[in-house]
C-alpha cells in the first residue's frame, strides 16, 4: 500500500459534483486527471471540466516512498495511536488525519484496492504543516520504539531495525510530506489523499 495526493480546489464546481454524484464520480475515477486516458477514447464532460479545474501539471504524488504511514501516525502522537482501541478513536485523532486526510472525500469514493479517498482543505493542511514543524523531537523520540510499533501491527515495520535508524528514517518522511503540504498551501489547494 502506498499513500498518494492530488492538489485540487475542493471548492472547484467539477470536484462538488463528483463528491455529490457516485455515478459522476465513478465515470470520473477511471479517466484523467485521476488515471491515465484510454487510448482515444473520448474522455466524459465531467472528465474535461476536472482537467480545467485541476491545476495544470497536478497529478498523484506518491508519499512515504519506504511505506512509513502507519509509522509517521505513530511518531506524530504515540499516545494517541496506543490510546486507540478501534478504527473510528483512530480515524479521530489528529495524527490519522493529517496523514490520511482530515475528513471522507465522499462515501462512495475509493480506489481500485477498496481504500476510502479522503482530503484535507487548505487550512487544514496549513494546521498539519505546523504540527509537524513544531514537533518536540526528544519527545517523540523518547516514545519511539520499533519493538512497540511490531507488536501494534504498524504496516511495513521491520522488529529487527535500530530505534534510532528507523525514527530518523519516519522524520525524515514526515517532513518531506510536511514540504508538499506546504506548497501546496503556498498554492491555495487542498489535498485528495488515499492509499492505492
Amino acid at each position: 500500500m502506498d499513500v498518494q495526493s492530488l492538489a485540487v480546489s475542493l471548492d472547484a464546481d467539477p470536484v462538488r459534483a463528483i463528491r455529490a454524484d457516485p455515478e459522476l464520480w465513478a465515470s470520473a475515477s477511471e479517466q484523467p486527471p485521476f488515471c491515465a486516458a484510454w487510448g482515444d477514447e473520448p474522455l466524459p464532460d465531467i472528465s474535461q471540466a476536472l482537467l480545467t479545474a485541476v491545476p495544470a501539471g497536478a497529478g498523484w504524488v506518491r508519499h512515504f516512498e519506504d511505506r512509513s504511514f502507519q509509522q509517521a501516525e505513530y511518531l506524530l502522537d504515540p499516545m494517541a495511536y496506543r490510546a486507540a482501541r478501534t478504527w473510528e478513536e483512530r480515524e479521530r485523532t489528529v495524527a490519522y488525519r493529517i496523514i490520511a486526510g482530515d475528513q471522507a472525500f465522499a462515501e462512495h469514493a475509493t480506489s481500485g484496492q477498496g481504500f476510502a479517498w479522503r482530503c484535507s482543505t487548505t487550512a487544514f493542511l496549513a494546521t498539519a504543516v505546523e504540527r509537524i514543524d513544531a514537533l518536540d523531537v526528544a519527545a517523540v523520540r523518547a516514545e519511539f520504539s520499533v519493538v512497540e510499533m511490531d507488536r501494534l501491527g504498524l504496516y511495513k515495520v521491520d522488529r529487527e531495525e535500530d530505534d534510532e535508524h528507523a525514527f530518523a528514517r519516519v522524520l525524515t518522511q514526515l517532513r518531506a510530506f510536511a514540504e508538499h503540504c506546504r506548497a501546496v498551501v503556498t498554492r491555495d489547494l487542498d489535498l485528495i489523499i488515499t492509499l492505492y
